[in-house]
């Protein structure tokens, strides 16, 4: 931040003598130095940019009870109950998308929510479609790719699964990579108590996804823990796409209800395919939440 360059006490002292010693003296009023204004002072020394890791210190909400209360969370139920002693435990890539992309994805949702509820807003009586792009002041989320199913781990597990985790990543020797979204389609919770829009994502180039999903289910199996998609093995995938390419997606928005005309799992979202399929989505690290505890695992640098 700039400092302002104010005068000296001793130049102030002097100011005075000279008007005491001169006040019958006709001399024009002494012109004051222009200061620089706030915004001008700041316009040129921008902030530093946050530090990655910033966002995993309030990635989360404090929790005040263990008790599932749906009312406190929009109408949100768990799909994995609490048990003192236990530790959820989500494996994930981490995006943070541009302000510009931002934009892009809101207008999507904006276009589910004109589908669903009409142009003229007169279906008032179906649940509202919940943005998942920024929380309730306005300030923009970070949106995710999931690696594993919702784990549940005791105290003395925590650390071992970690390490292990750790391990098996860095031996899979896959490099950040960059990937694209392919189409917009609507799924449900296992439980079917929340539907989700989601961007369905294309391969990428060396099929990191593919890699970096059998690595973490490998130490699942291990800790006794379920397995992500291990039940796409043989199914058929929409839009005549094989199922392991169709798994892997990013949330933007949920809804209570099933959305209208959205009766079969996987749905792809109404209207005219609007999907940004020139986003370019990147990822440099794997992040490990345990309780409120997030670890990250940087991926090695992309060759140039």
């Amino acid at each position: 931040m700039a400092l302002v360059d104010y005068s000296s006490s001793d130049a102030d002292d002097d100011d005075d003598d000279y008007h005491n010693n001169h006040d019958d003296d006709e001399q024009p009023p002494a012109k004051r130095r222009q200061l620089p204004s706030h915004d001008s002072a700041t316009a040129s020394t921008p902030l530093p940019p946050l530090p990655a890791t910033f966002h995993d210190l309030y990635s989360s909400t404090v929790r005040t009870t263990t008790r599932d209360d749906p009312s406190l969370h929009g109408g949100r139920k768990r799909v994995t109950p609490h048990v003192d002693g236990n530790w959820p435990t989500h494996v994930y890539l981490e995006w943070h998308p541009s302000p510009s992309e931002n934009r892009r994805l809101g207008s999507l949702i904006q276009k589910q929510n004109r589908e669903h509820h009409g142009t003229d807003n007169t279906n008032v009586d179906k649940q509202p479609i919940h943005s998942l792009l920024q929380n309730d002041l306005g300030v923009p989320l970070p949106l995710h790719i999931s690696l594993s199913r919702p784990l549940v781990l005791t105290t003395n597990q925590k650390d071992a699964f970690l390490a292990r985790l750790k391990e098996s990543i860095l031996d899979t020797g896959v490099r950040s990579f960059i990937t694209k979204p392919d189409h917009l389609a609507w799924h449900s919770n296992e439980i079917e108590s929340r539907w989700f829009l989601v961007l369905h994502l294309q391969q990428p180039e060396r099929d990191e996804l593919q890699i970096l999903l059998a690595a973490c289910n490998d130490v699942a199996q291990e800790f006794g823990q379920p397995l992500l998609y291990r039940d796409l093995d043989s199914k058929p995938a929409s839009r005549g796409r094989d199922a392991q390419d169709d798994k892997f997606h990013i949330s933007i928005a949920w809804m209570l209800s099933s959305p209208r005309d959205t009766s079969a799992e996987g749905k792809t979202a109404s209207g005219p395919d609007s999907t940004p399929k020139d986003l370019d989505i990147p990822f440099s690290a794997i992040k490990v939440r345990i309780g409120q505890d997030v670890s990250t695992f940087a991926l090695t640098s992309k060759r140039s």
